[in-house]
């Protein structure tokens, strides 16, 4: 490969994908996504018939899974780590979950077998084993993720056992931890996530600039046992949050059980065996919430930032209006907000707040006339 290959190849390895679209609550909800497919391989009957059906499902098993995989990411990634790909979501089993083959039809020369197959791709999994290979990444300035434990969670070693397993995964991946200790100063609000409750752990989140946050929470039912000891029954509850707009991006409950001589050791035991289901679960959702909010995955930045840009000072309307075409033409989304004696307009783009106002005081455009676009004011709000 020449040289250029191999920059353009390191560039696909750093990839920055931001949030593009807001999933829907019945979207942020689904682990996983349903496919049916049909596949056609070759047959040999008579005593390496059950060979042949068995090679041909797990053919269809890889298939179903590549197929996924090139309707989630662009072409240009697919062709050109193809086999990275495959590498990091090899057996295709662990990605895939109620897989069925629905029908199965041999031709008339037995030469060929024809499957119908059914079933769910794990999503964050899957995202998560393309960031845990190297296959994506978060880019030269990653997201900074918050885990904050609930105060429902009074044994500060569990506290730190959950966060240096959250912080391990974070910084395996390339995100950047943000850390934080005063687990008392926040109290639960998992059970009943109210719009106060997410406004609660998004206000923490951006006192530590994170954006993103990890908050588990658990209820206990802890009992004696008719042999002696403690019975500990544990629901631990994650959720993944978007600070910066309070919205919840990934939820879900993970229940164990723990036994031993005292209530600590039974909840340790709980923890111990709920950890990697719980940890692999929260932040496989994480990764998805950063990556995969938009329809593809490609190597083009998405539209993340949301600003209110008002235009004082025109001269006629056509000016708004080429102001409009300018910041389209450069991808963001434009539409009207509020009319009157200034035009409003809501816009999507991926520039950042100084990389906008860099755009806008940098043209000069024409509309019957040449003018500017000088900033006269920016602040958060607008």
């Amino acid at each position: 490969m020449d040289e250029a290959g191999i920059q353009r190849r390191e560039e696909l390895r750093m990839i920055k994908f931001t949030l593009a679209l807001v999933m829907s609550v019945l979207a942020l909800c689904c682990q996983a996504e349903t496919l049916k497919k049909r596949y056609t391989f070759e047959y040999k009957g008579g005593s390496s018939r059950r060979a042949s059906e068995a090679r041909a499902q797990a053919g269809a098993q890889r298939k179903f899974l590549a197929d996924f995989v090139a309707e989630k990411l662009s072409r240009e990634i697919v062709n050109s780590l193809g086999e990275e790909i495959d590498v990091a979501l090899d057996p295709p089993e662990d990605y895939l979950r109620n897989f069925e083959v629905k029908n199965t039809r041999v031709n008339p020369e037995e030469t060929q077998i024809t499957m119908t197959v059914e079933g769910d791709v794990d999503l964050p999994a899957m995202v998560s084993a393309l960031v845990n290979n190297h296959v994506l990444s978060f880019g030269k300035r990653p997201p900074k993720v918050l885990f904050l434990p609930s105060s429902n969670i009074q044994d500060p070693k569990a506290a730190k056992t959950l966060r240096a397993l959250v912080f391990n995964k974070l910084k395996q991946s390339g995100l950047q931890p943000v850390a934080f200790e005063g687990i008392v100063q926040v109290t639960s609000v998992q059970g009943k996530v109210t719009a106060e409750g997410t406004r609660v752990l998004a206000k923490k989140a951006l006192e530590y600039n994170a954006d993103y946050l990890v908050y588990i929470d658990t209820e206990t039912d802890m009992k004696r046992a008719s042999v002696g000891g403690f019975i500990c029954d544990v629901n631990f509850i994650y959720t993944v949050m978007r600070p910066n707009n309070n919205v919840i991006l990934g939820e879900s409950v993970i229940s164990e059980r723990g036994s031993g001589s005292s209530t600590g050791i039974a909840f340790d035991k709980a923890l111990d065996a709920a950890a990697p289901t719980l940890i692999t679960q929260a932040v496989g959702q994480l990764y998805q919430s950063i990556f995969s909010d938009s329809d593809v995955l490609t190597d083009k930045q998405q539209l993340s930032n949301s600003y209110m840009l008002t235009v004082f000072f025109k001269d006629n309307p056509a000016q708004s209006q080429a102001i409009v075409d300018a910041l389209r033409s450069n991808g963001a989304t434009v539409n009207l907000a509020v009319g009157g004696a200034a035009d409003r307009f809501n816009v999507e783009t991926s520039m950042s707040a100084i990389d906008l106002y860099t755009f806008l005081n940098s043209r000069t455009l024409d509309a019957g006339g040449k003018f500017k676009t000088p900033v006269i004011d920016f602040s958060e709000n607008h």
